[in-house]
């Protein structure tokens, strides 16, 4: 899980240290590739393909599934915040994201419609994306799916003035009992920095149902960070 500024691409010490371990799966967070140099969210489009081509690359290299974070894709005239899946290289498949912030990407971004679960092996995948696990439908159509382990790319608002134990509260009403429900692992990959000149919190956590079993500790949800997890 990678857990950085949006636009910062791949560090070095982060692809020595993944090219060191070969994980199964890296994943990145929502709106991963859209650094400072982009006014808006839609403006991103011009430089879609080369995302594209990044995520692809990165599977390549190190021989494995690449969640890539979250992209702006257009489909004839809608625009679609859309989660991009990779394995050695191939593209396994995409997720568009159902429930959208309000005024999501100044308005222009468009609700996708259909829940996925990407089998991959021995195993099923399943995505969502920020504030679909606001909606306890999500989970709810992801159960129906029978994934194994749901991977989430994320971006939170940061709240300087929330006390820890309504963070704790709201990881486990939200994520805890969201895994209960689809019966699956979730793994909850964030943004740290800011996007839009917005800052945000690096919340990322993996939870099993009815608990969280790991998440950043509250002193460093601004810092980035590579999780490696067996």
């Amino acid at each position: 899980m990678v857990q950085d500024v949006p636009g910062s691409g791949l560090r070095q010490e982060f692809f020595d240290f993944l090219k060191s371990k070969r994980p199964d799966i890296i994943s990145f967070p929502e709106y991963y590739f859209i650094g400072r140099e982009y006014q808006t969210v839609p403006s991103s489009l011009v430089d879609h393909d080369k995302f594209i081509e990044t995520m692809a690359k990165w599977s390549r290299e190190f021989m494995c599934i690449v969640v890539g974070g979250t992209v702006v894709e257009r489909v004839r005239k809608a625009l679609y915040n859309r989660c991009h899946v990779f394995n050695d290289g191939k593209s396994i498949g995409h997720y568009d994201k159902i429930h959208l912030f309000k005024n999501e990407g100044d308005g222009q971004v468009s609700p996708g419609h259909e829940y996925k679960v990407f089998q991959i092996g021995g195993f099923r995948m399943g995505l969502l994306i920020c504030a679909d696990v606001l909606h306890a439908d999500s989970f709810a159509n992801l159960k129906g799916l029978k994934p194994d382990i749901v991977f989430i790319p994320t971006t939170s608002p940061f709240r300087p003035d929330e006390p820890v134990t309504a963070k704790f509260k709201r990881d486990q009403e939200i994520f805890g009992r969201g895994a209960a429900i689809c019966d699956s692992i979730l793994c909850k990959t964030n943004a740290c920095g800011a996007i839009m000149g917005h800052p945000l919190q690096g919340r990322s956590l993996i939870a099993s149902p009815n608990k969280i079993e790991w998440r950043v500790e509250p002193e460093n949800e601004d810092k980035r960070a590579l999780v490696f997890v067996n």
